[in-house]
């Protein structure tokens, strides 16, 4: 591994300790799970918007200017992640926030004993399954289990869990495509 991957490495760790530290001692879990979703958003939005991306490692516009394009279009997410993206944008780096975003998850439950499922299903879950959800996830993953429940219309049935790298997928979506493969192969 080159030096420079090294290098990036560490400023990754920088930023996301340094957000999860400043979100927390301000806000608490409440700021830390809401900047997570932000960043999410913030990388969807990268991935769709390219110019952006290009534009914030540019050198045809100043370390300020690029500062202030980022946190100008990321100005509605917590203060404390518009400024970090901008110090990004400013040093060229913001090519590696969904290292950052993945630093920043690791963190949370290192650092804070804090388990997050996302759960996405096509309605509401009702209370039993919510709990029924977080004692399986405490019991099998321990610390402070928080539920980010998602609705998807698209979905037919069923219900697709992440936490962390593990994924569960029990949609009817899944399964569906998984009978089509086998009765193409029959």
């Amino acid at each position: 591994m080159p030096a420079n991957r090294f290098l990036e490495k560490a400023e990754v760790e920088v930023y996301a300790n340094t957000l999860l530290d400043s979100l927390n001692s301000t806000g608490g879990i409440d700021a830390v799970m809401e900047a997570r979703t932000q960043m999410e958003q913030v990388v969807a939005y990268n991935r769709s918007h390219t110019d952006l991306l290009n534009a914030s490692s540019s050198s045809e516009y100043s370390p300020e200017q690029r500062n202030n394009l980022v946190k100008g279009v990321f100005k509605d997410t917590s203060p404390a992640l518009a400024s970090m993206l901008g110090i990004m944008a400013e040093r060229g780096g913001l090519h590696m926030l969904p290292r950052v975003l993945s630093a920043f998850n690791e963190l949370i439950r290192s650092k804070l004993g804090v388990t997050v499922v996302d759960v996405v299903t096509r309605v509401p879950l009702d209370d039993h399954l919510r709990e029924l959800i977080k004692n399986k996830a405490y019991n099998e993953l321990g610390g402070t289990v928080v539920l980010r429940e998602q609705i998807d219309e698209n979905m037919l049935g069923g219900i697709i869990m992440n936490v962390g790298s593990k994924r569960i997928d029990a949609s009817m979506n899944t399964m569906l495509e998984a009978a089509r493969v086998a009765l193409k192969r029959a």
